[in-house]
């Protein structure tokens, strides 16, 4: 994969008042590694806070600096509060890109530059729906956290995509919740075969649930547009994002999408109007 590393103007980006709002720009430090499946790589980190409430929340995004001017964006899958540490896990690949070399020098002790926790998208639970979630392995992690975080008494059904047949062991239980796997034969069949979709397809009552998504940015965009358009789901009952797109590094992928959040900007608008969907890569 090419390599592009974020220029001055692309950083300057990152660090405006409107992308930076309550966020902690600190460093981490690498305080234990290990390895809870074949293909997952977890490390707890320490990091230095005054505001541990921020960091104690469900789904929480951080950007981690993994080489000279270059960073990845992951989720925080739990945080300790006596001990001011982040589990991180951390899904690898085949390839060799900048975030697989910097995964595979991990060693404890590593410190690295964090700039977050940055919220996304939970359930919305007091509308006290049933929940439907769609997630491939790179949101094993906000997954986990969101479960956590769950209110006992709302029911879901969640599709989990992978070629991992133990998988789901990775998700605690939760009463009222299902949890279903969709196998598929090899690794580098992710986001080729439509599973998530496919699930989404067998949904043909929709007037009392709200839809959770994450997975590749072309599948995702398709959920989002079955229910909004198909089944005529309100907007703020359809919550889904794209963590990464087939066929494209997450160089080139973070580029265009600073681009885009910059003209985003020019015309006036927030981080809050801001949806990485409606980008065309």
């Amino acid at each position: 994969m090419n390599k592009q590393k974020m220029t001055s103007n692309d950083n300057n980006i990152l660090k405006q008042n409107d992308h930076m709002r309550n966020l902690e720009q600190t460093e981490m430090t690498i305080t234990a590694i290990s390895r809870p499946f074949p293909s997952i790589l977890r490390v707890h980190a320490k990091i230095n806070t005054n505001q541990p409430d921020m960091w104690d929340r469900p789904n929480l995004a951080v950007r981690l600096e993994v080489s000279e001017n270059l960073t990845r964006v992951y989720t925080i899958r739990s945080f300790n509060r006596n001990l001011s540490e982040v589990e991180i896990d951390l899904i690898e690949h085949e390839d060799e890109s900048p975030a697989m070399q910097w995964i595979h020098n991990l060693q404890v002790g590593t410190t690295t530059q964090l700039i977050g926790p940055r919220p996304h998208f939970v359930p919305d639970f007091e509308a006290n729906k049933h929940i439907v979630m769609f997630a491939d392995e790179t949101a094993l992690p906000a997954l986990y956290s969101i479960l956590q975080h769950w209110k006992n008494n709302i029911s879901a059904d969640i599709f989990v995509e992978s070629h991992d047949g133990n998988i789901c062991e990775y998700l605690p239980n939760q009463e009222n919740v299902q949890i279903h796997l969709l196998q598929r034969e090899r690794p580098d069949q992710a986001g080729k075969m439509g599973l998530l979709l496919k699930a989404a397809y067998q949904f043909k009552k929709t007037d009392h649930i709200s839809v959770w998504a994450a997975c590749e940015r072309n599948e995702a965009r398709a959920i989002r547009q079955f229910f909004l358009e198909e089944k005529s789901l309100l907007k703020k009952d359809v919550q889904v994002t794209g963590y990464w797109n087939i066929g494209l590094s997450s160089t080139i992928l973070d580029q265009v999408r600073l681009e885009f959040y910059q003209k985003h900007l020019e015309a006036g608008k927030t981080l809050e109007t801001f949806d990485d969907l409606d980008m065309l890569v």
